[in-house]
């Protein structure tokens, strides 16, 4: 697949869906869909030339916690940070195993302080912070960047806005955009449709007929945000991609499909065209 890139000394920008633990050992036809598309990307992010000095990388797992209040963004710059278990589900009974699960990888703790001097600079409040790092990165990253094809390059993890607002999170991307130029690769995982309550919908279905209908009126629901957005984010134009992210809060689609605002709409304010599985 084509990197996105906007000049010749600019990094891609990627938005993956990182699915929850269970792509790391389920066998099915839709996890091996999944799992081909994350290695082709881990291989085409090992074939950058030049080298990334760092991955930025933003999770649908990692919102700015409540203490700091809101319009803050978090910033980890931990040396060694652990991988956090901090699924959704409780695998202890089916999948006990999922907890040994670990991810090596580099951290660049100097360069996490340069890219929170920037927020700083750039008028955003911000925060130093040390943490783990979730499974919204190192599951996707795992099977990205297997033992056979380690990954290289250091990872720096930062906070999408806690809460709603939707053009906080759009400028944020924009305050990002331009670290492509100074050697960050940026990396943003979570989903573009993401609904717990439309699963759950379909689950409390009474009977399978029902059930049936329920389940296509979700999809279509989901086909129909998937459209819109990926139309939005098609326009060349910096002001015409933001007007067109803004207007997706209007979509009956918008709270259905994406219930929460962060990081798959603050990526895609960066830059017209992005790797997207």
């Amino acid at each position: 697949m084509p990197s996105a890139t906007q000049g010749p000394q600019s990094l891609p920008t990627y938005y993956i869906g990182h699915a929850g633990v269970p792509l790391l050992y389920s066998d099915t036809p839709n996890n091996r869909i999944v799992q081909d598309n994350l290695r082709a990307i881990g291989d085409e992010i090992l074939a950058l030339s030049p080298r990334p000095k760092a991955i930025i990388v933003f999770s649908g797992h990692f919102e700015a916690g409540e203490i700091h209040g809101p319009g803050v963004i978090e910033v980890n710059v931990k040396d060694g940070t652990y991988i956090q278990h901090d699924f959704v589900g409780d695998f202890h009974d089916s999948s006990p195993f999922v907890y040994k699960y670990d991810w090596p990888h580099q951290d660049a703790p100097d360069l996490a302080v340069e890219v929170w001097k920037h927020l700083v600079k750039s008028g955003v409040k911000s925060k130093r912070v040390e943490r783990g790092v979730d499974h919204g990165v190192w599951v996707p990253f795992k099977l990205m960047f297997p033992e056979e094809k380690p990954l290289d390059i250091p990872v720096i993890q930062v906070s999408t806005y806690h809460g709603y607002d939707l053009e906080s999170q759009i400028r944020l991307g924009e305050i990002f955009e331009s670290l492509r130029h100074e050697g960050y690769l940026i990396v943003g995982s979570g989903m573009a449709v993401h609904s717990f309550r439309s699963i759950d919908e379909i689950r409390e279905a009474k009977t399978e007929e029902e059930r049936e209908a329920v389940r296509a009126k979700v999809l279509a629901e989901s086909k129909t945000f998937d459209a819109h957005i990926r139309s939005a984010v098609q326009h060349r134009d910096a002001g015409a991609r933001r007007k067109a992210l803004l207007e997706l809060e209007s979509l009956y689609e918008f709270k259905r499909s994406h219930p929460t605002v962060e990081v798959s709409l603050m990526l895609r304010s960066m830059v017209p065209r992005v790797n997207i599985i």
